[in-house]
């Protein structure tokens, strides 16, 4: 059955009726496309990654194709032009994203997209461009996490450092422990905040013990790496710390330290995207009070542009972003296969 699906859809696609539905359906509407990691294929930072989230250079160069033959691409300039009642979008519009501030953006995604002038954004943990260590921590920990019992040894750790600066009759209030019925990306989550919450020392005293690697080269962009993103890539927030703000015990000091980098830095300090997709009222609140007009989550769907702008957005918008994985969804065994990106993508809900 799937094999006669897979021809129907490479039929459908070859003849050109997905396009033909896509222009129709999708013609008032924004796609985000939201990316992380682009990698050579044989390089050991590409066997080491996080494959959900890592692309190898041939896959996205195949991406930006598809993206490019489909798609008008904007930058954020014209969708937030659009937000504010100053200028329409075109048809079928598109807006390459990425997130956190892989130093791989500007050595393999920046070439990509310079090949096709084509623009992006990049969604940057403003922690990440000062920290000392090569690895960024949060890699470090998803590597742990991995491991099997890995989030009970992270918690358990945590749970050791508070237990030390408490008097005994107070450890019971540890905020590490878990009650039994909590599932597993929430502790992650929690674990992933309180982390974050801490200072580089304290993350390191907590994670080298659990997880050892060879030394590498830096994997994060650093503040002279900034400069050479422009004038392709754009640089707007993701949390300072890239903490799921909904988690965060101080996610209002993490947004209005993430706003102040931006300013320092001359990047776009009014847009975001919620880290890890984490978000709730309260945290939109929170965004909207540190100065943020336009942000992004991690909700898949298509936004509408057919809406009338005329005046401004009142308050704050929130647009949601396609992730794009380069796996079964999308692949086939030559790569990237057209007809799978297209089902994946063209048939999204549309924002109402």
């Amino acid at each position: 059955m799937s094999v006669a699906k897979n021809v129907l859809r490479k039929l459908l696609y070859g003849v050109g009726m997905f396009g033909l539905i896509h222009r129709l359906r999708n013609r008032h509407t924004l796609t985000v496309f939201m990316f992380h990691r682009v990698l050579p294929k044989q390089s050991a930072e590409y066997q080491a990654a996080e494959k959900e989230f890592t692309f190898t250079v041939e896959g996205f160069g195949q991406c930006l194709d598809f993206i490019q033959r489909h798609y008008r691409i904007v930058s954020q300039a014209d969708v937030t032009a659009h937000l504010n009642g100053q200028q329409r979008l075109p048809q079928c519009a598109g807006l390459i994203t990425f997130d956190d501030g892989w130093r791989d953006t500007l050595l393999h995604a920046l070439p990509e997209l310079k090949k096709r002038a084509l623009p992006a954004v990049l969604f940057l943990a403003t922690e990440v461009v000062d920290l000392q260590a090569d690895d960024w921590w949060q890699d470090v920990l998803v590597e742990l996490i991995a491991q099997e019992g890995g989030l009970s040894r992270m918690e358990s750790a945590i749970e050791a450092l508070r237990a030390s600066a408490l008097d005994p009759d107070k450890k019971s209030v540890l905020v590490g422990r878990h009650e039994p019925a909590e599932d597993h990306a929430f502790r992650l989550r929690r674990v992933t905040a309180t982390l974050a919450a801490m200072d580089e020392s304290q993350r390191q005293a907590i994670l080298q013990p659990l997880v050892s690697r060879s030394p590498g080269a830096r994997q994060m962009l650093n503040r002279a790496d900034l400069d050479l993103l422009r004038p392709w890539i754009t640089i707007a927030g993701h949390g300072h710390s890239h903490a799921p703000l909904s988690h965060h015990p101080r996610a209002r000091d993490d947004l209005a330290t993430c706003r102040a980098q931006l300013q320092a830095i001359d990047g776009e300090d009014t847009v975001m995207s919620f880290p890890h997709g984490a978000y709730d009222q309260a945290t939109l609140q929170q965004a909207q009070a540190t100065g943020y007009q336009v942000c992004y989550s991690s909700d898949p769907t298509l936004i509408n542009t057919a809406r009338s702008r005329s005046t401004p957005t009142p308050g704050q918008t929130l647009l949601g972003r396609i992730h794009i994985p380069e796996n079964e969804w999308t692949c086939d065994e030559n790569g990237i296969a057209a007809e799978k990106l297209a089902t994946f993508v063209f048939f999204r809900t549309i924002e109402q």
